[in-house]
């Protein structure tokens, strides 16, 4: 590893360590629990996908727009996990941060096309996830579509070409299938013991969904790990 790489790493701790104490605020406003425990995940694991992705991606304005996206991640994750919702609040604002710095990135080094691999990523992992959300009667939720174009302006962005960044969108999508499905049999397994690892706070009483589990945290780690791996190909 040299030594930008090694700056990179260090810069993308810091900067995620940073962003991680940020969010906090952010996700107490969505009625996540303030716990000392969570306070230390939230920020080390922000601080740490940060510093991966400053590693494998080096010396870069690439790492800018991804950044931003993995704070975004760790904080509608975390929103996910304990109110089974996305918010607004935040994919919204990252959307328009992500098409903002790419926009910026571009220009300054006469790529314009990029932008329109970004945007057709996007639309095409948004439209993937609309046509789910109806075919599933709304099992798969909204939130899960909306967070489908942050993603999939990211992925779009990294890939050299429309074929490779398409391509990389539906590798995410596969992925996330994969651990979504794992995730949910190990949620449907405990709850036959009759235990609620993750309990729905939308479900109704006197009728349950056990099977309703949050989605945004294998979409996250999912995108995560083709964006890292996309990068680190080229």
């Amino acid at each position: 590893m040299s030594k930008s790489d090694i700056a990179m790493v260090i810069a993308g701790l810091a900067i995620g360590f940073v962003a991680g104490r940020r969010l906090l605020p952010i996700l107490w406003k969505f009625q996540v629990r303030n716990s000392r425990s969570l306070r230390v995940l939230v920020t080390a694991l922000t601080a740490i996908s940060l510093g991966i992705a400053g590693g494998l991606m080096g010396t870069t304005w690439d790492a800018v727009p991804v950044w931003v996206l993995f704070v975004a991640l760790a904080g509608v994750t975390t929103v996910d996990l304990f109110h089974y919702r996305i918010p607004n609040a935040i994919v919204f604002p990252t959307v328009a941060v992500l098409l903002s710095l790419m926009t910026l990135i571009s220009m300054l080094r006469d790529q314009p096309g990029t932008i329109g691999q970004a945007v057709a990523a996007a639309g095409l992992y948004g439209g993937i996830m609309a046509i789910l959300h109806t075919a599933s009667g709304g099992s798969l939720g909204w939130g899960d579509v909306k967070l489908a174009l942050p993603v999939g302006l990211a992925l779009g962005w990294i890939g050299s070409g429309y074929g490779q960044s398409l391509l990389a969108v539906l590798m995410a999508f596969g992925l996330a299938s994969v651990l979504g499905a794992v995730m949910g049999l190990i949620v449907w397994g405990i709850r036959k013991w009759g235990i609620e690892l993750l309990p729905d706070p939308l479900a109704d009483p006197d009728n349950p969904r056990p099977t309703v589990f949050p989605f945004a945290p294998s979409m996250a780690v999912a995108a995560a790990a083709v964006l890292l791996a996309v990068y680190a190909v080229d």
